[in-house]
């Protein structure tokens, strides 16, 4: 089974995920130098990617981010499991940041703007799961040190440098291998009888800048 993961929460990340055997690996992956240019930089790296061929399945990253560069993701996300005629499955973007760090609480952090960090608290339940303690919500970066003064745990965050307060923190983007695992490790879920969500609906925790009036 090969999955193509997309991610937009921060820069854009595209990886090419084999599972065979109850092995997941990474054949080939697109990881872009910044935050910026989401919609030029997604279609080439898919392309690169993919090098042509048809994945299995698509893994989208849902966020929570800002609007416009996580819209770009999971629009090419949908419109490229509509023509391969392939699955999509949407995963909470921290949720997946947090996996694949390790063990042990994990405060994941990404850039929500204004001077402010979309957060989830999460502890990963082994190699393809992770059970959400809190969150996600949004943070002013001054409030940090008194959340983990309360409840310890390893902060991780694609750009440590964004704020004084998130320095020391662990620097972790949302990587292929830990959407497609957490991606198969809820649809197992969901075939179970859980009730999981897998839907690609974008995670947005506040109105965007800018929308249409009435």
């Amino acid at each position: 089974m090969r999955i193509l993961t997309v991610d937009t929460s921060d820069r854009s990340i595209v990886g090419l995920v084999s599972f065979e055997g109850g092995v997941f690996a990474e054949e080939s992956s697109y990881r872009a130098p910044d935050a910026r240019r989401h919609v030029e930089a997604l279609a080439p790296a898919v392309e690169r990617v993919t090098a042509g061929a048809r994945p299995d399945a698509v893994v989208v990253g849902t966020g929570p981010a800002a609007f416009t560069g996580l819209r770009a993701g999971l629009v090419t996300a949908r419109a490229l499991a509509r023509g391969w005629g392939v699955p999509v499955y949407g995963v909470s973007s921290l949720e997946a940041l947090a996996l694949g760090v390790g063990e042990g609480d994990v405060l994941a952090a990404i850039d929500a703007k204004r001077r402010e960090l979309f957060v989830l608290r999460a502890c990963p339940m082994g190699a393809d799961d992770v059970s959400v303690l809190s969150g996600p919500r949004i943070v002013a970066p001054e409030a940090l040190p008194g959340i983990l003064r309360a409840e310890p745990a390893v902060v991780a965050t694609p750009d440590p440098g964004l704020h004084p307060e998130l320095a020391g923190a662990l620097q972790a983007v949302c990587e292929p291998v830990p959407m497609a695992r957490l991606a198969l490790s809820r649809l197992r879920r969901s075939q179970a009888g859980e009730d999981v969500c897998l839907g690609t609906a974008p995670q947005y925790l506040r109105r965007p800048d800018v929308h249409g009036g009435r």
